[in-house]
């Protein structure tokens, strides 16, 4: 398929770090994507730091903010120097990713000269939790105020759009639904890696797995409890919960409470998750929230089943209702654990599954990114 033209225009995509994230990954993506297809890209960080930092083609050319931290503050400090990035350069838009950023990208365009069209970003349902911070409810807060008068608002899902439109009171005529492209062709490739994991490789085990951070939104200690119930009928099956993050310990703990010690493997963050996907009898995502969760585009693409909980936003839309992978309600254990087993003695068909994740390529979002920037973009 032939590319479309490149639109000459300068375009700024911000994001205060790239630390490992689903955000930070999608926003690499793009910029890559959008670089190599001869647009004029740049990234700004707020902090140089991350190990996604070195997946920044040389084609994007990266501004740092700043090198130190301000406490509470946060990149709220950081305000005067993206003022001054505005009104020097003057991209034709900004893409504030996530809703912090976005807040302190409108407010610095209310300050700067330039005629930038700042397009916030949203990655999450908005306000699917209590604000749980001093900070969290200060930005909700502002949002509130400055999101209503942007020009255009990207959202990566239909349900996020919808939050917006219902939370924040936004025109949805100013709302875009452009989804998050995934590397298919990376991730295919990295799948067929080695891998050194017992589980993962014998064929005699089917293992569930979940790739991801360690965080309450992923409500992890539902998936354990469901993987119980399922090792419970079916003695063969090993759970592998990959990632880091601030409920790992309390998540072995449980696994410990729970006698299932040694069946749950942790083995911590690792780099090519696409070879466990590959191998794995189901992924299971057990989320509160999510926006548009990418982890479940890449396990399809692995030709993985999937199985996921009905939150607001995106596995709905991902699983087209059901029709790739059952859908479950948010912290029902047994429900959970029934879907997982019924995943596993009947699967999805793999070539299935490929095909829906082709729909989220590189180059079928980044023409909609094409799109929106000729036609919604002043």
């Amino acid at each position: 398929m032939r590319e479309p033209e490149p639109d000459r225009r300068s375009l700024t995509f911000y994001i205060p770090n790239l630390v490992v994230g689903g955000a930070e990954q999608v926003t690499v993506n793009i910029v890559n994507g959008l670089a190599r297809r001869g647009y004029d890209v740049e990234l700004v960080l707020s902090h140089p730091v991350g190990e996604l930092r070195s997946a920044v083609t040389a084609e994007v050319a990266v501004t740092e903010l700043a090198r130190s931290r301000i406490p509470i503050v946060g990149i709220g400090a950081h305000l005067p120097r993206l003022v001054s990035y505005l009104d020097d350069a003057e991209p034709t838009a900004l893409f504030a990713q996530k809703t912090d950023a976005s807040v302190v990208c409108l407010a610095a365009d209310r300050l700067a000269d330039a005629e930038t069209t700042v397009v916030p970003t949203e990655h999450l349902a908005f306000a699917t939790t209590p604000a749980p911070s001093v900070k969290s409810k200060a930005v909700r807060r502002l949002a509130g105020q400055l999101y209503p008068s942007a020009d255009r608002i990207v959202a990566v899902s239909q349900g996020v759009a919808d939050s917006l439109v219902d939370q924040l009171d936004v025109p949805r005529e100013r709302v875009s639904v452009l989804y998050n492209p995934v590397e298919l062709d990376t991730i295919r490739e990295r799948a067929r890696e080695p891998v050194e994991h017992e589980w993962v490789e014998d064929d005699d085990v089917d293992v569930v797995l979940f790739v991801g951070r360690h965080h309450p939104q992923k409500d992890l200690g539902t998936w354990l409890r469901a993987f119980a119930r399922v090792h419970e009928t079916a003695p063969d099956t090993r759970a592998v919960i990959a990632g880091t993050g601030e409920r790992t310990e309390h998540l072995q703990a449980l696994a410990d409470r729970l006698g299932m010690t040694d069946v749950v493997s942790f083995p911590g963050y690792i780099d090519n998750p696409y070879r466990y996907m590959d191998r794995a009898g189901v992924f299971l995502l057990s989320s509160r929230f999510e926006g548009l969760p990418t982890v479940l585009v890449e396990a399809m693409a692995c030709g993985c089943p999937v199985v996921a909980t009905d939150c607001p936003s995106g596995p709905r839309e991902i699983l087209a209702d059901g029709e790739y992978g059952q859908l479950v309600p948010v912290g029902n254990v047994t429900e959970l654990a029934s879907a997982v087993e019924e995943a596993l003695e009947d699967p999805v068909d793999a070539d299935v599954l490929c095909a829906r994740a082709d729909d989220f390529a590189p180059e079928v979002v980044l023409d909609e990114y094409e799109r929106f920037v000729r036609t919604e973009i002043e």
